[in-house]
Parts: structure tokens; sequence; C-alpha cells
């Protein structure tokens, strides 16, 4: 999970020769120096009621689902905003390839701004600026988040998720492995059958559990908070979900 407030437009010229449309510019948008929508224009009047949308549009003639992949749903929890992978349109499509998520969410999970930062963002594309609101993250996508957004797929692919890896956990900074398995499935049940989700941001880091994995690429999974009687799950280590 990851955020930056570094977005920029400039302009990018595309070579549609191979479809007779030219070298057309259009504007872009990076985010960290890397395009995140590469066709702006190309979102107009594609944004619909479901606000899932492709952010990177084919770059041999710039239509709109011509290419596969590069699909995001733009979502609201509390006062944040977050662009997740579309999971309601991964999970009905047999070929999950068609609505892939961008490459900047595969390596580093979901993309997520405060209202403030958002409403500058949206300022930036016209489409999204046009949408007056955001449609609330809803369980199943919170939960699919939850497990997604995990170092070393720690729940497996979705949306075939599997039990826990175990097998790839090589300490706990507190409780040992069982203790700290059944507490995750306990968490996960709850906010599934939960009526109410609190979200709030982390608040003291000593709070955090750590599971350190047996992976060369990312050692560590801030996977839940303490609370003095409880724990609570940490979504991408930083925002404390509450079920009730």
């Amino acid at each position: 999970m990851w955020t930056s407030t570094n977005f920029t437009i400039y302009k990018k010229q595309f070579d549609f020769t191979s479809s007779e449309q030219g070298k057309p510019t259009f504007t872009a948008l990076k985010i960290d120096g890397q395009d995140f929508i590469n066709m702006v224009e190309g979102l107009e009047g594609e944004i619909g009621d479901n606000q899932i949308f492709q952010t990177i549009l084919c770059d041999h003639c710039g239509c709109y689902q011509c290419a596969s992949g590069n699909w995001v749903a733009l979502r609201q929890l509390v006062d944040l905003i977050f662009f997740i992978p579309a999971f309601e349109e991964l999970n009905t499509e047999l070929d999950e390839g068609i609505y892939h998520p961008p490459y900047d969410l595969r390596q580093k999970g979901a993309f997520w701004l405060t209202i403030t930062d958002f409403n500058k963002f949206k300022k930036l594309v016209p489409e999204i600026d046009k949408l007056t609101t955001i449609k609330d993250i809803s369980k199943f996508e919170l939960i699919s988040l939850y497990k997604w957004d995990t170092p070393h797929k720690m729940f497996g692919d979705f949306a075939n998720f599997k039990p826990l890896r175990k097998d790839h956990i090589l300490a706990v900074s507190e409780l040992d492995i069982e203790t700290l398995t059944n507490i995750l499935e306990q968490k996960l049940k709850e906010l599934e059958n939960a009526t109410e989700v609190s979200f709030d941001p982390l608040v003291y880091i000593d709070n955090i559990v750590t599971i350190y994995l047996d992976d060369h690429s990312t050692t560590e999974w801030k996977a839940l908070y303490k609370t003095e009687d409880d724990y609570e799950l940490l979504l991408g280590g930083e925002f404390r979900i509450t079920t009730r």
C-alpha cells in the first residue's frame, strides 16, 4: 500500500500510425515519475456508476478497452480515497487478465490519498473531477484488499485465496505462529460478519504485531495491531480495521 502527492501532468506524443491515426498528443499523469494515467482525455465518458476504469490505454490506437489489464476501482473508506484492483470484475470475469491491475498496484499495493490530496489529484483528471461522490468500499473489497495487499502473497492469489501460508513465516514479534494464525482467521471472519467497520490510522508503532517472512524481497509484514484487550487487523501496515 502506498501514497504520494508527487503527481504531475505533461503532454505525451503517441505513434498511432499502425492504426492510421498519425502521432497524436495526449495529457498523461505521472505519480513519482511514472505514468499512472497515460491518456487523460481517453477517460472521457468511460467512468460509469461502478467507478472502475482503465488507467493505461492501448498505445497503438488509444482506444479504451482495446488492450487488457490496467484496471482500478475508485473507492472511499471514511475520509480516504483508494485506487484498488477491480475485485468485483476480477471475481466474475473468466479471463482475469482483462481486469488485471496496473503494474504499480501489483508491485506496491493499493494507492491511497487523503480527501484533501484527492481533491488536488482529481483537478488534473476532468472525468474523475465530474464525480460528485466516490463509492464506498464494500466488505468483499475490503477483505479482498487485506488478503491481496500482503507481501509474498500470504493468502495466495485472488480470487482463489487459501489459508495463511504459515510455511513462509520465520517468526513473529509476539505470539506464536499458531496463535497468530487463529487470531487472523477470527478477525477476518468478524470482518465478514460485521455490521459496522471502523477504519483508523496507526497510532502507536509499538503496538504493531510484525510477522517476519522467509522472503528475499520483503522480510516483514505488519499484520495486526494490539489494543488493551484485543487485536485488530492492520491494513497495509498503516490502518487499523475495527469491527462491531
